[in-house]
């Protein structure tokens, strides 16, 4: 799959597919906005994702890239399958902040995730220790927990406190609704999306800010969207207002 954005297009591999060059450019885009971060680490988690969306620019330069794993899950509540798409490591560098290639590519992913849960219900796993990564669920999903002025309903709470447990075992505080690590496995650098200005008056990002307060050491916000057909209505129909307005 290929999708043009504004500047940049997204290519949809799976991960198998990524060659060592390609590796290299995402290590570089990933370090030079991460600190307390390692190759080792970058490798591992890239290894353990079967889908890559890459964000080239038009000469073929690796711009940004987000890497991306589909888990079929009983539900702890009644055992009926659930089909999770698992994001990891997620940059874009900041030229290219607001491009909508991304976006776009990952619905594509979503939806295609849509057609072979076979009517079981579909969720984004996403966590979070940046606001801009949190506002990409909060701008675009109807239907998303945690989020402001809304108790978080107890399946999906269930749901969430399972896909926690295990992935990331003892480092999911389930009172916190955060990870929390013993050694950092990495924080966004102080110059990368500071919250200031306009950033800090967005109700989504104070409420990022006040249930993740330890974003900017690295802890991490544990964060569900549901993948339905309100989603895909309303999606569509913002992709084509971006497209219209020539974004």
């Amino acid at each position: 799959m290929i999708v043009k954005g504004g500047e940049l297009r997204a290519r949809v591999v799976p991960r198998g597919d990524v060659d060592a060059a390609a590796r290299d450019a995402m290590w570089g885009c990933f370090e030079a906005l991460y600190a307390d971060v390692s190759r080792a680490r970058f490798e591992r988690d890239l290894d353990d994702k079967d889908t890559v969306i890459l964000l080239e620019d038009a000469a073929g330069r690796i711009q940004g890239f987000s890497t991306l794993r589909l888990e079929r899950h009983a539900h702890p509540d009644d055992g009926r399958e659930v089909l999770v798409v698992y994001s990891g490591d997620t940059v874009i560098l900041p030229t290219h902040w607001g491009d909508h290639a991304l976006q776009a590519a990952f619905f594509g992913c979503v939806m295609d995730a849509v057609q072979r849960a076979r009517g079981a219900p579909v969720y984004w796993f996403l966590i979070s220790k940046g606001y801009k990564t949190y506002l990409l669920l909060a701008r675009n999903f109807p239907s998303f927990w945690p989020r402001r002025g809304v108790e978080t309903p107890a399946p999906v709470a269930a749901l969430l406190d399972h896909l926690c447990q295990a992935r990331f075992g003892d480092a999911w505080d389930p009172a916190r609704g955060t990870l929390r690590f013993d050694e950092p496995l990495g924080r966004l650098r102080e110059d990368v999306a500071p919250i200031e200005g306009r950033a800090a008056e967005d109700p989504d990002v104070a409420f990022f800010v006040e249930r993740n307060p330890g974003h900017a050491g690295g802890e991490e916000l544990c964060c569900l969207g549901l993948v339905d057909v309100e989603l895909a209505t309303s999606y569509t129909q913002k992709l084509a207002r971006l497209r219209g307005a020539g974004r």
